[in-house]
């Protein structure tokens, strides 16, 4: 029961605090934010507490995905209303800026993975268009069709390479990830016998659905409003690219004799004992186990300590850290050599 206690709590915190923010501003704004990022960081450094054997609910795992999914809907507007019409001051706007791109680029991010990995077809389109409502869509068909059967290989765009910084694989990964989707769902379609411009073909959706969004964003709140929309989504877009460049960077899976990638093991995905960090993101740096068992609710991944690579600190920290490419190619980069030739 703890633990469903925990994820609702780090999960759904800042949301009293956004409230707080956008009717007082000043201490409420810092505080949201410093939330996502200082207080986080202390309490997984600072405390090693590990949480793997203890029991969860079934509320946690059945309740809090549709929860965060309703808040994000709510919030979503409510933010782009804030930063791009509301008469606040100018320096609360920048941190709750950064404050809202982190909410929706971690927590709603990770709660849109966890749904449309679900077989339940309510929850998988409730994570389809949190994404879609983010401008990004295409990453529900790219995420599923490639970044998994294809995860440490060349094929899959959402994978860093050795050596490549952040910035390289932002600017590859960001366009290459909406093509290797597209790809994939005509290839789908094609297998059934269907025209790649089916109405089935889940894109017309992803792009006439943001291009709605954005529309109904100028219509209602206007230009000033439309571009802060589209600003908070790049932000979002570029915190999820930056998970996958953390999770899956330098390792490989090696190519077999017949001509087939080596199964996906849990040596293929950076993992991180975190706790704080693992709650507030609904176990996303459990990652290895994720990719053993996709379908798997988000309470009961395991993270492999033992049989897994592990970051050195928590993903928001290590985040920070491939910002500067000569510092982080310092730290991962043995840690990777050492796992590919242990595999």
């Amino acid at each position: 029961m703890r633990r469903s206690i925990l994820f609702f709590l780090t999960t759904l915190a800042p949301v009293p605090l956004f409230l707080l923010a956008i009717t007082q501003g000043g201490f409420w704004a810092v505080s949201t934010l410093l939330y996502m990022t200082a207080f986080a960081v202390f309490c997984d450094e600072a405390f090693e507490l590990d949480f793997s054997k203890s029991g969860t609910h079934w509320v946690a795992q059945q309740a809090l995905p549709i929860i965060l999914g309703v808040i994000h809907i709510i919030l979503l507007p409510l933010a782009v209303y804030t930063l791009g019409v509301a008469n606040i001051a100018f320096m609360s706007k920048i941190v709750l800026f950064i404050a809202f791109g982190l909410f929706f680029g971690m927590i709603s991010h990770s709660n849109a993975h966890e749904l449309i990995h679900r077989t339940n077809r309510l929850h998988h389109n409730l994570g389809k268009w949190i994404f879609v409502s983010m401008l990004f869509g295409h990453h529900t068909s790219a995420h599923m069709l490639v970044h998994h059967p294809y995860v440490c290989t060349e094929k899959d765009p959402n994978t860093a390479q050795f050596n490549e910084s952040f910035y390289a694989f932002l600017k590859r990964a960001s366009v290459a990830e909406f093509i290797a989707g597209l790809r994939a769902e005509n290839t789908r379609l094609k297998k059934q016998g269907k025209s790649s411009f089916s109405l089935q073909n889940p894109y017309w959706q992803y792009c006439i659905g943001s291009a709605a969004i954005v529309f109904l964003t100028y219509i209602t709140m206007g230009l000033p409003a439309t571009i802060t929309f589209i600003s908070l989504c790049a932000y979002a877009q570029l915190q999820m690219l930056m998970t996958d460049y953390v999770q899956h960077y330098g390792l490989l899976r090696k190519k077999l004799e017949n001509g087939k990638y080596q199964p996906v093991s849990p040596q293929h995905s950076w993992n991180a004992p975190h706790w704080f960090s693992a709650h507030m993101t609904l176990n996303a740096p459990h990652h290895s186990d994720h990719h053993a068992a996709p379908a798997k609710p988000f309470t009961d991944l395991d993270n492999y300590r033992a049989t897994a690579p592990q970051l050195p600190h928590s993903i928001p920290f290590m985040a920070i850290i491939a910002l500067w490419p000569k510092k982080w190619r310092a730290m991962m980069n043995p840690r990777v050599e050492h796992w590919n030739k242990s595999g």
